[in-house]
């Protein structure tokens, strides 16, 4: 390193780094050289002697281009060509800061330097590809001029060029960056960790994933397996067994693979040996200052968290240090002080209870002709239990109710954890068991305790047709009511969160509703509550009280078992959560209305589906699903203003359905009025902010309204949701290159 801040100190930072990564274009020339030539069987002597002769002023003339482009020129007051590299060069003459650089240049710095890996990589793929592009020319010029010019020629020339530098491309790209990325760390750390002392919020930027990373040494790996066996195979056909070239090839592959582990380690280890310092300080006291900065985004997240910790910690230790010197004055105001934190402790417990029941939907609206009551009672302020309802695919309404190991803060953890998986499984599958086997490996990914949930799932369709699944969850009850009986649905499958090996052992099963039937979700905290006897109230009497009060309507009927177990329970303390979700197919003669319409929807004939909604809305006034549906449809034939005169009605009635007001936000779009476009959309992200359909609208109309940089947020926002959204990537890409 004295070397390279010697280069920058003499002649520019940039030009310094830009001096050691070019070692990793000789190192993948002599890889490309060697893959390209073993495919080769004639014209090898002729090319070969052309190509070393014509390789000094083809590596020569990137290369001078290359250090152009970096500054080589700048003690000529000629300065790199990049604006981020001039702003590097003008506050890091060497590895000392510019003391008085002001935030917005600090800031500026930062991002130039994040970026700089990959900026000098591209570089060097650039200027590795005109390498072999000028071998070309001037080979071809060369035989041209000679006259022994042959188009069989050329075509083997073009192959071995292709190979080369693809081969070049990858392995001198790579390894520039893995070398710009470990030169550059201690600079990066300085502009962050300034920032961080001057009270400015910057998250850490990331570029690469380790994934992406250990995928290069594989590429590396394939490469040197292909290039041996290839001049294996040439020494074949040849007849020829000297195997001097694939000995000297294994030595150079072996060299360039432990060349580029060691750098690629180096950077990991000195991450974790950070991590290990900084927990060191922050555990005597100590301010976490982070000396290297990784561009991971594994451990570029872990870093930001552990900043935003310390800086929590350290804030809370002033602040105990500056109450405990008041508390020793007097007795009292000790106590008095302790009462009033240990109040708001409690506060922001109850606090934390109120966020964690905001999560619940609460109470279930109607969907076709099922009807929903539910019953949740915490045993602390906190609970572990949990239930949600998904809109899945395919028009199918999924319920869940799940119970995680333990109480309090912990499974508050946890629950939130597995509500957002099932979410996001939901948002892909419609299958209870491939939901059980997504959010199992999810779990087992990121909740690295020993905590797990047991969960019962059951998806219905518009035939009321449901498909349920069990991972280790009490039975659900299925009252057969004009039958007199109950049935119990259970399937296999193990705890979700426990082990990896669970997936393969989850199930389902399917069974068809009749009208008048319901079924009965609950937790554990049913059967298992005991009295001051310490007897359960069991699953039998649990049956029994159901099957008992089978006619009573849905409220009434899950307010009864409530009250039973409470009755049952009398004065011994409550020792388990109880959640209780039960639902009922009852007769709607509206649902049969929007059943025939969507048959005639599905034959494309939308207006004549549109006339059974408006002859059943006259039949069935204020029927909120007849509102929903025309709202549809006349969106698909586009009808906008009646789009929104029906959706509108709608919400009036039902203001939970984020649907409803995408919906209304597309149709708004249509029309351009953007500013109720908006209000739609953001009513329907604040009811879910995961709702990738109403980000890609919402985006799409800032977009609209010229908005640029809004539109940016968004689309990156839906990127940071789904990875793979196509429209997403197109327009952050499009965007990116517009000025803001």
């Amino acid at each position: 390193m004295k070397f390279f801040y010697y280069l920058a100190g003499k002649i520019s930072y940039t030009f310094a780094l830009a001096f050691l990564t070019i070692f990793g274009g000789w190192m993948g020339a002599v890889f490309g050289f060697y893959l390209a030539t073993s495919y080769t069987l004639i014209y090898y002597d002729l090319i070969t002697g052309d190509v070393v002769r014509l390789l000094p002023i083809c590596v020569l003339i990137p290369t001078v281009l290359h250090y152009i482009q970096f500054g080589v020129l700048a003690p000529l007051k000629i300065p790199a060509l990049q604006r981020s590299l001039r702003v590097i060069n003008r506050n890091f003459g060497g590895e000392k800061l510019r003391p008085e650089i002001s935030d917005e240049e600090l800031k500026e710095l930062y991002h130039a330097l994040s970026d700089l890996p990959l900026i000098n990589s591209l570089a060097a793929v650039c200027y590795g590809t005109l390498c072999g592009v000028l071998i070309l020319v001037f080979f071809y010029i060369s035989h041209v001029t000679a006259g022994t010019f042959s188009p069989v020629l050329l075509k083997v020339l073009a192959k071995m060029g292709t190979i080369a530098v693809a081969i070049v491309v990858i392995l001198y790209g790579m390894s520039t960056y893995l070398i710009t990325e470990i030169i550059t760390n201690h600079e990066r750390a300085t502009c962050f960790n300034e920032l961080w002392r001057r009270g400015i919020t910057q998250k850490p930027r990331v570029l690469l994933n380790l994934r992406v990373k250990f995928t290069f040494f594989v590429i590396l790996l394939v490469i040197a397996l292909l290039t041996f066996a290839a001049l294996i195979q040439k020494s074949v056909f040849y007849n020829e067994y000297d195997l001097t070239d694939a000995i000297i090839y294994i030595g150079v592959s072996v060299l360039a693979g432990i060349f580029l582990m060691y750098f690629n380690t180096r950077s990991i280890l000195q991450i974790l040996r950070e991590m290990d310092r900084v927990a060191g300080e922050i555990s005597t006291g100590g301010e976490a200052m982070f000396r290297l900065h990784s561009l991971d985004n594994e451990f570029s997240a872990i870093e930001y968290a552990v900043l935003g910790m310390s800086k929590e910690i350290t804030e809370h230790r002033k602040n105990m240090e500056h109450q405990v010197e008041q508390r020793t004055m007097e007795l009292q105001n000790v106590l008095a002080d302790l009462k009033e934190r240990d109040d708001l402790i409690q506060k922001q417990l109850d606090m934390a209870g109120v966020i964690q029941r905001s999560i619940l939907p609460g109470q279930i609206d109607e969907w076709l002709e099922l009807k929903f009551s539910v019953r949740y009672i915490a045993m602390e302020k906190i609970g572990g239990d949990f239930y949600d309802v998904y809109q899945l695919r395919d028009n199918k309404l999924g319920i869940l109710v799940a119970d995680v190991s333990g109480h309090g803060i912990p499974a508050a953890l946890v629950t939130t954890m597995a509500k957002i998986s099932f979410g996001n499984a939901c948002l892909k599958l419609d299958s209870p068991r491939r939901i059980f086997q997504e959010v199992n490996q999810n779990i087992l990914e990121h909740v690295k305790t020993q905590d797990y949930l047991t969960a019962f799932f059951l998806a219905v369709d518009d035939e009321y047709t449901v498909t349920y699944a069990n991972a280790s969850h009490q039975k659900a009850l299925l009252l057969k009511t004009e039958e007199g009986r109950v049935e119990q649905l259970d399937t296999n499958g193990l705890f979700i969160g426990a082990v990896e090996e669970a997936r393969e052992t989850y199930e389902e099963k399917s069974v068809k509703l009749n009208y008048g039937d319901k079924i009965i979700l609950y937790t554990d905290g049913i059967p298992e509550a005991t009295n001051l006897a310490r007897e359960e109230y069991s699953n039998e009497r649990f049956e029994e009280v159901v099957l008992k009060n089978r006619h009573l309507s849905l409220e009434d009927f899950t307010n009864f078992i409530i009250e039973d177990v409470q009755r049952f329970v009398g004065n011994a303390p409550v020792e388990d959560d109880i959640t209780l979700v039960a639902m009922e197919l009852t007769r709607d003669e509206a649902v049969d209305v929007i059943k025939a319409a969507k048959k005639l929807a599905e034959e494309q004939k939308y207006y004549e589906a549109i006339d059974q909604l408006e002859r059943g809305l006259a039949a069935h006034k204020e029927n909120r699903k007849l509102m929903y549906n025309l709202a549809k449809y006349y969106f698909r034939v586009n009808n906008y203003g009646k789009t929104v005169e029906y959706i509108t009605s709608y919400i009036a009635l039902d203001k939970k359905n984020k649907y409803a007001y995408y919906i209304g936000g597309a149709a708004f779009y249509q029309m351009m009025d953007y500013k109720n476009a908006i209000d739609f959309l953001d009513n329907s992200i604040r009811i879910d902010p995961n709702f990738v359909n109403a980000h890609v609208a919402l985006a799409m109309v800032f977009k609209k309204k010229g908005e640029t940089a809004e539109a940016l947020r968004y689309f990156e926002r839906i990127l940071s949701l789904d990875p793979d959204n196509k429209i997403a990537r197109f327009e952050v890409g499009e965007l990116r290159k517009k000025p803001r």
